[in-house]
């Protein structure tokens, strides 16, 4: 009878916020383990590192090590952000927002459906993002304890924190990488070497242990791949702000300004085939890289360490379990590079050199059928290994000013007009929610 033998130590490879959030939370998991961090210079283009953000989907792994988000806001480590704003970026010129929580919902039907039904027959309506209560919550400038937010959080900060429970949880902290070896051991600056059962590689786009694996290549996805990072005075609030312009975008981030294209840092979107093989599992943009727009990747690389940590590998490698790690942060990859390449590829902007050139790229068939399932039916169908709320794939398809061909037939028993009052009721009680706060 074959038995599994758990694993005796762990090796975690990088310097930056997903390195430590993979020690932690693997050393919480296998307390009997040796969890050695292996510290490694934080790449420019290692974006999950430098600008983490937390989608309210993975706000559970956080809780698992200790650092639920009411704590990370309440001791500076986060920042709430309810909502991302775009401008320059839809058909008719009006800005939009998606919501990083939920919208509300109304019994006569789905909400995207109802407002498309009182629109098309040319009702007064809001906007769509009015319904959403994190919109609402962002526009007014508030912070209300319903509505959940998407944590920006403080890299310097969060090291510190992941560093302090790091240590009392028994993380070993090593000397800095100097090298690897041909069998997998790592070679530390001291002259020691690491052998490990499970080797980590949260090194960010440099993917120190893993760099000769097969990568595939989202430029035509994600054809944003030279990004500039300044300084801002300019406060967002709690929103990220974007702009389309004829070379890209720009937004104001918390304390940062972000312009793409020009002689920024070269960012290569894509990821790697087979994050999984061998001893060596690659986290986080060392895995794959979504680029700048929506600050994705580090929600990602939660995402990943939650699938790690359900599957949680034996001593000796097996291809079945790691087949399967590799299928399911496939999916997550790709469902996220869909996500983000519906702002590029919906139609929302057209004009100036970038958007032109994007009609020669080839989009990603899921994409394909995505939009061409919301063109028929107006509806974006659930997929596994989510890690967007379905309703900001709405807010993102509708901003643009996407319509379905046809009306959903649920709501056809609804008049136009009654449709158009149940959305201004809706409005009206979501925008009391500033006088409540």
């Amino acid at each position: 009878m074959n038995v599994r033998a758990g694993l005796r130590s762990v090796a975690v490879v990088g310097g930056g916020p997903v390195a430590l959030v993979s020690a932690v939370a693997v050393k919480q998991a296998l307390p009997a383990a040796e969890v050695t961090l292996v510290p490694a210079p934080v790449p420019a283009d290692a974006l999950a590192d430098r600008f983490p953000l937390a989608l309210p989907s993975v706000h559970d792994v956080l809780a698992r090590i200790g650092m639920p988000p009411d704590l990370l806001l309440a001791r500076g480590v986060a920042r709430p952000r309810y909502a991302s704003v775009f401008a320059d970026w839809s058909r008719d010129g009006a800005d939009w927002m998606v919501g990083d929580d939920a919208a509300a919902t109304l019994a006569e039907g789905r909400l995207s459906a109802l407002w498309l039904r009182a629109r098309d027959a040319r009702e007064r309506v809001p906007p769509f993002h009015a319904l959403n209560p994190a919109c609402v919550v962002a526009a007014a400038g508030i912070a209300d304890p319903r509505v959940e937010p998407a944590l920006h959080l403080d890299p310097a900060r969060m090291a510190q924190a992941l560093a302090s429970i790091g240590g009392q949880a028994g993380v070993r902290f090593a000397a800095p990488l100097a090298g690897v070896e041909a069998d997998d051991a790592i070679r530390l600056q001291d002259g020691t070497r690491v052998a490990a059962d499970l080797l980590i590689d949260a090194s960010g786009p440099a993917r120190l242990l893993c760099s000769d694996r097969a990568f595939e290549d989202w430029r035509d996805a994600l054809p944003a791949d030279h990004v500039s990072f300044a300084p801002s005075d300019d406060d967002p609030g709690t929103t990220d702000r974007y702009r389309a312009t004829a070379k890209g975008w720009h937004a104001i981030w918390p304390g940062v300004r972000v312009e793409t294209g020009g002689e920024g840092i070269a960012i290569a979107p894509g990821r790697l085939t087979a994050p999984f093989a061998g001893r060596i599992v690659a986290l986080g943009d060392a895995a794959v890289q979504p680029g700048p727009l929506g600050r994705a990747g580090f929600t990602l690389a939660l995402g990943q360490l939650a699938l790690l940590l359900e599957l949680l590998p034996a001593r000796d490698p097996e291809p079945l379990l790691q087949a399967e790690y590799n299928r399911r942060a496939g999916l997550q990859a790709g469902r996220m590079r869909d996500f983000l390449g519906l702002h590029y590829h919906g139609g929302g902007r057209t004009r100036g050199s970038f958007w032109h050139r994007l009609r020669d790229n080839s989009r990603p068939a899921s994409l394909d059928r995505l939009l061409a399932q919301f063109a028929r039916r107006g509806q974006v169908v659930a997929a596994d290994e989510e890690l967007v709320q379905r309703d900001a794939w709405t807010a993102v398809l509708l901003g643009q000013g996407i319509r379905p061909e046809r009306p959903d037939p649920i709501t056809l028993s609804v008049a136009p007009a009654d449709a158009a009052r149940l959305l201004e009721t809706l409005a009206a009680r979501l925008a009391a929610l500033k006088d409540i706060a």
